[in-house]
């Protein structure tokens, strides 16, 4: 078995093992990148079926005005990924279109709801902009406890629901106010801009302009391959069916073991699940930190429908994103291809519907529910679809659940990083990954390792 040394070794090959081996090889790292399947990219990625390019899941990149993404970009990326304007949050109901309500204003107008539940959560968004958020006071309680005293119709809750999932990755019954209310923030922000915010249905569809949410020309893989293509020559080493079985600290050196190999470092970025850093690590960690991260839940499985249609139909002729909670199977759906017509053969038309999968239900059962489902919303598509494709895909390592504790960058091992969406809650997917990113490099600098 062979040693080989490097200034860092990355554990983990999806979006934040990418963003850290780019931002450490241009500090002047030389970078090794473990990747335990035969790709990396993780959920960034976008290939090809029948001629359709399909990306890892629906993806909306989030705050690219001043957000992670941005920053890293700016400051590390020599490639810039171009982006669309993302559009409207959609609500489709009963055959039509309708703007999700940003506004109590739209809220009140939102025909979706009756006017009861429509008085009734509009009289809950207020109520919380009243509560105290210091310390979570008043915000850590979940979603559904929080509204059940307001007398909302099963309409309703359905809804909310719907939204708590995609927000979080957990049930109206798991996520806590402050996530919603903050839309992808945290309850230090909420501080200081709720009564804002609280004009919004939801924080971040209502801040959707403040934010400034996009889609990647080329699809999602285009961040990846901007990011890859901005490291320095010969500054990373990647090296793919390498799975990390054991890390060990001796004084100041890392040893990085997979099956055949070892590798010594003074720094190491795990960027894998991070509930399986105390059983990979041999050095034992504090009781405090571990109870930390057995507060993690993993999000739900996603299934995500992806359709191939002959033509570019009227129903789905909009930039943004729709979602439907009605009967049977919520989903959340986007048209990538009307973003970038290359996405889809010349005239033809793609969109992805992603869903969560249920306990007990089976990746088959699933998707015959959920091609029902949007034959029901959107009539007569089924006569269009040229091409089906299917992926199940965990969208972040950790939900937003009740009493999480998501343990931030710095371990209590020095050398030892984490970066991923289970160790940052703000945002989803690619901006909360750049979110960690962003707060691992102001610790290693604030440490002076760079």
């Amino acid at each position: 078995m062979t040693t080989e040394k490097y200034d860092a070794i990355v554990v983990g090959g999806g979006i934040s093992g990418i963003l850290s081996a780019l931002v450490l090889t241009k500090e002047r790292k030389n970078v090794l990148l473990l990747e335990k399947t035969n790709v990396i990219g993780g959920n960034c990625r976008t290939y090809n079926v029948d001629g359709f390019q399909v990306d890892t899941g629906p993806h909306a990149i989030t705050w690219l005005i001043k957000g992670p993404l941005v920053d890293l970009m700016d400051k590390y990326f020599d490639i810039i990924p171009k982006f669309a304007d993302h559009g409207n949050y959609y609500v489709r109901d009963k055959g039509k279109l309708l703007k999700f309500p940003y506004t109590l204003q739209a809220l009140a107008q939102f025909n979706v709801f009756t006017k009861t539940d429509r008085l009734n959560m509009a009289r809950a968004l207020i109520d919380a902009s009243k509560i105290q958020t210091k310390d979570n006071n008043g915000l850590d309680i979940s979603v559904y406890e929080y509204l059940k005293k307001y007398e909302l119709s099963k309409n309703a809750f359905m809804f909310i629901d719907t939204i708590s999932y995609f927000l979080s990755g957990s049930s109206m019954k798991e996520t806590p106010v402050w996530r919603i209310l903050s839309g992808g923030g945290t309850t230090n922000e909420l501080s200081s801009g709720l009564k804002k915010k609280i004009s919004g249905v939801v924080g971040i569809l209502a801040n959707k302009h403040e934010s400034h949410q996009g889609y990647p020309i080329g699809g999602i893989k285009s961040i990846a391959n901007a990011a890859i293509a901005s490291i320095p020559d010969k500054m990373v080493e990647i090296k793919l069916e390498k799975e990390v079985t054991v890390i060990e600290k001796k004084g100041k050196m890392f040893t990085v073991s997979t099956a055949d190999e070892n590798y010594t470092s003074e720094m190491v970025v795990y960027c894998a699940e991070v509930v399986n850093l105390p059983t990979i690590l041999k050095n034992k960690l504090p009781v405090a930190y571990t109870d930390k991260l057995l507060t993690l839940k993993k999000s739900v499985h996603a299934l995500t429908l992806w359709l191939g249609l002959k033509q570019r139909i009227k129903e789905l002729d909009y930039l943004g994103s729709e979602v439907w909670f009605a009967k049977e199977t919520p989903y959340w759906a986007m048209p990538t291809s009307n973003y970038d017509s290359n996405l889809a053969p010349k005239d033809m038309q793609l969109i992805g519907f992603g869903s969560r999968i249920l306990e007990g239900e089976t990746v088959e059962e699933h998707k015959k529910i959920l091609l029902r489902t949007i034959k029901k919303a959107i009539p007569g598509i089924e006569k269009e679809i040229v091409m089906e494709h299917v992926q199940v895909t965990i969208p972040d390592k950790a939900s937003i659940t009740i009493g999480a504790k998501f343990p931030g960058p710095k371990t209590p091992i020095q050398g030892l990083y984490v970066a991923g969406t289970d160790v940052d809650p703000r945002s989803m997917g690619i901006t909360r990954a750049a979110y960690s990113v962003v707060e691992m490099l102001k610790h290693m600098k604030k440490e002076k390792i760079l």
